[in-house]
């Protein structure tokens, strides 16, 4: 009888005992979801911030959240068969617009041609007036880790691409073609 009255007490104090390692499983198990869930909406606070940088009439404003060289690099990388690029499949009056630059300025044309002036006017002209950046977005997800890719633009018509690389702690654009 003494057996069967003690293995009822011993119980609740083997639950006791195990407890604390579950409460620390479910606590790394939280913490991770919760890195992971803040990891994936950091584009997107980027993005929303974007949006108000290229309200903003300041140019540093934009210039933080855009890096001009890799823009560059991109749209060189593009154009030499020979190299990789993140860049997709580019629209025929983007094509005739390096076309024409490449004439009229020579082997500097992209130096002249990609400034943040037009980083901004691809960006504010996808959106209609007085709308922001994030109403016009019609995709918005991950192409790698440190990849992001964004379009501008309803289904159907001239859209506008953009690529964000986690540089550092920062999403910056690395990519704008059209």
């Amino acid at each position: 009888m003494r057996s069967v009255l003690a293995s009822p007490r011993r119980a609740p104090r083997l639950w006791l005992h195990t407890a604390p390692k579950y409460a620390r499983l479910r606590r790394w198990a939280a913490g991770v979801l919760l890195a992971a869930l803040a990891y994936l909406a950091w584009p997107y606070v980027a993005l929303w911030d974007l949006s108000l940088a290229v309200a903003d009439p300041d140019p540093q404003a934009l210039a933080a959240r855009v890096d001009l060289a890799a823009v560059r690099d991109e749209i060189r990388h593009k154009l030499n068969k020979d190299a990789t690029s993140a860049i997709g499949k580019l629209s025929d009056p983007f094509i005739r617009w390096l076309e024409q630059g490449i004439r009229r300025l020579g082997t500097n044309a992209l130096d002249e041609l990609v400034t943040l002036d037009w980083v901004r006017e691809r960006l504010s002209g996808a959106s209609a007036a007085g709308q922001g950046l994030l109403s016009q977005m019609s995709y918005a997800f991950f192409d790698s880790v440190r990849g992001f890719k964004v379009r501008l633009g309803p289904p159907g018509q001239a859209q506008v691409h953009l690529r964000m690389t986690l540089q550092g702690l920062r999403w910056r654009i690395t990519a704008v073609y059209y």
